[in-house]
C-alpha cells in the first residue's frame, strides 16, 4: 500500500484533488504549509488504487481531521444529544473537558463511543443549543414550582394560566392529582412538588391550552 501512495498517477490525482479544494481542508478551512493535507476517500472499493476514483468522492483534509474522520481521534462535529441527567449535586465529571457536573448530556456519534458530558461541551459537539436550552427549561420550572401565583385552595393549591385555564392539586388519600377547569386527571402524584412539575410540562407543550379549549372553564352563576 505505501508504494502505491508513491506512485506518480497517485501524486498527480492527490494534487488534482488538492487543487479541486483550493488547496484547503474542507472540514476545518485550514490550509498548506499551516497543515498537512490529505486526500480522503470517502468511499472505498475493493482492488481499486487510490487514484481511481471520481473526484465526487475525493475530499482534501488535514491530517487531524482525517484521523478524526477514521476514528483515529474523536470527532469535534456530529455528535447528537440523546438523553440528560440531574445529578442533583456536582457528582458527575464531564468526559470532555473534565469539568464536574450536576446536569449530564448523554451524546453519541457515529464513529466514536457515546460520552457523557457538559452543557457547553454538549452544545459545541452537537453545533446546536439544545444542552443551554433545556438548562433554560430547568430553570423555568423551578421558578414556576416555587411561583406566589400558586394560592392555597379550600380543597389544595390553585393557580390560574390566563383568563382560560385554572389548575388545582389536591390531595386525595395519600396521592396529589390534578384538576383542570374543575376536571378530575388520571395521573396522580406521590409529592406537590411532582404534581406541579407535571403541570409546567403540559403549559409548556401545549397541551394545557389544547385542553382548555376542548373543555373551557364552567359559567359562574351571576
Amino acid at each position: 500500500m505505501i508504494r502505491l501512495y508513491r506512485d506518480k498517477q497517485w501524486i498527480e490525482f492527490r494534487e488534482e484533488v488538492f487543487e479541486m479544494d483550493g488547496y484547503a481542508c474542507v472540514k476545518c478551512g485550514r490550509a498548506s504549509p499551516e497543515v498537512v493535507l490529505q486526500v480522503h476517500h470517502k468511499e472505498y472499493q475493493y482492488g481499486k488504487p487510490p487514484w481511481d476514483y471520481p473526484l465526487k468522492l475525493c475530499e482534501t483534509l488535514c491530517k487531524g481531521c482525517h484521523a478524526r474522520e477514521h476514528g483515529e481521534i474523536r470527532p469535534n462535529e456530529g455528535w447528537a444529544c440523546y438523553s440528560e441527567d440531574d445529578l442533583g449535586g456536582l457528582y458527575g465529571e464531564c468526559e470532555c473537558c473534565g469539568t464536574s457536573l450536576r446536569y449530564v448530556f448523554h451524546i453519541h456519534h457515529e464513529k466514536w463511543e457515546p460520552l457523557a458530558v457538559g452543557t457547553d461541551c454538549c452544545d459545541k459537539l452537537t453545533g446546536t443549543t439544545e444542552a443551554t436550552e433545556y438548562r433554560k427549561l430547568l430553570g423555568r420550572r423551578k421558578r414556576f414550582i416555587v411561583s406566589k401565583r400558586w394560592r392555597n385552595s379550600p380543597v389544595g393549591l390553585h393557580i390560574k394560566q390566563g383568563r382560560s385555564l385554572e389548575i388545582e392539586i389536591r390531595l386525595n388519600g395519600q396521592e396529589f392529582r390534578i384538576y383542570m377547569n374543575g376536571i378530575q386527571g388520571n395521573k396522580t402524584f406521590v409529592s406537590e412538588t411532582l404534581a406541579k412539575a407535571f403541570v409546567f410540562d403540559i403549559i409548556e407543550s401545549g397541551k394545557a391550552q389544547d385542553f382548555a379549549k376542548r373543555h373551557p372553564l364552567p359559567k359562574k352563576n351571576a
